[in-house]
This record gives C-alpha cells, sequence and structure tokens, in this order.
C-alpha cells in the first residue's frame, strides 16, 4: 500500500502539470490527467470541455501550436480533502508562437485525486481564467 498522500505530493503533482505544458510534451500531459471520464476543463477564453477524450484533444492542439511557454507560480494554495487535492494558484504566463510573443496572466484551479494504490495525484479539473498579469519578468529563452 502507498504512503498517504501529503499537501508537498500534490503540490509536486501540480508542478508537474506545468512541466509537462512547459516542455510541450504531450505523452507527460497524458500522463499528468486521470484516467477516468469524468474530466473536466476550461482554458481561459473557451468553452467547458468534459470527458478525457475531449479534454486530452484540447492539449494536443494546444502543445501543437504554441512554439514555448514558460510559467511562473505564484500565489499557490493547496489543501487535501479525503482523497482530493485542491490547488489554487496565479500562472504568470510568457509564450512564443513564431515571432510573437504573449504575456498573460490567469488564475487557476487545479483539482487532483489521489490513486492510493499508484501513491500518486492526478488531475482531474482544470479551470483558468485570465486575470491581470504582475510586474515580474517571466523571460522564455
Amino acid at each position: 500500500m502507498a504512503d498517504a498522500p501529503t499537501v508537498e505530493s500534490l503540490i509536486e503533482a501540480n508542478a508537474g502539470f506545468y512541466r509537462a505544458f512547459e516542455s510541450l510534451d504531450m505523452a507527460a500531459m497524458e500522463d499528468a490527467w486521470d484516467a477516468g471520464d469524468g474530466l473536466f476543463c476550461v482554458h481561459p477564453g473557451w468553452q467547458a470541455l468534459i470527458g478525457r477524450e475531449a479534454v486530452l484533444e484540447s492539449w494536443r492542439m494546444i502543445l501543437a501550436n504554441t512554439g514555448k511557454i514558460g510559467f511562473t507560480l505564484s500565489s499557490i494554495e493547496a489543501r487535501i480533502a479525503g482523497t482530493v487535492g485542491i490547488v489554487t494558484l496565479h500562472e504568470n504566463i510568457d509564450s512564443r508562437v513564431g515571432s510573437e510573443r504573449h504575456r498573460a496572466g490567469a488564475l487557476a484551479t487545479n483539482l487532483f485525486r489521489y490513486d492510493q494504490r499508484a501513491g500518486r495525484w492526478k488531475l482531474f479539473h482544470h479551470h483558468a481564467s485570465l486575470a491581470m498579469a504582475p510586474d515580474d519578468d517571466v523571460v522564455v529563452n
């Protein structure tokens, strides 16, 4: 039996989701998400996506059309309620598509389920809404 879930392991799972995004790695992105069909995702400015296939198809499209992206995460709050982990944070985003550079900020809520057998958190809900970008410089090389 795996260890009990911790806030530290929840924060690490959340960081892993953003590493998958930054590396534009679809296999890692798929691995970050729960295998069940009860997935939910709202990208800034998009309609709600429900179900594993719709959610993963959105990530395929986003990753395929992003040249480079970097996140500086701030105001991270994480808590556990049974087998559900809740992470709220501010995404400070710097992206590049071709020669165009974009900066943005978003407020995000990420919900994870703890898989006791596997001993790890899996994302099942991501909701990000555009917000004012802070003055911090975010650099994409």
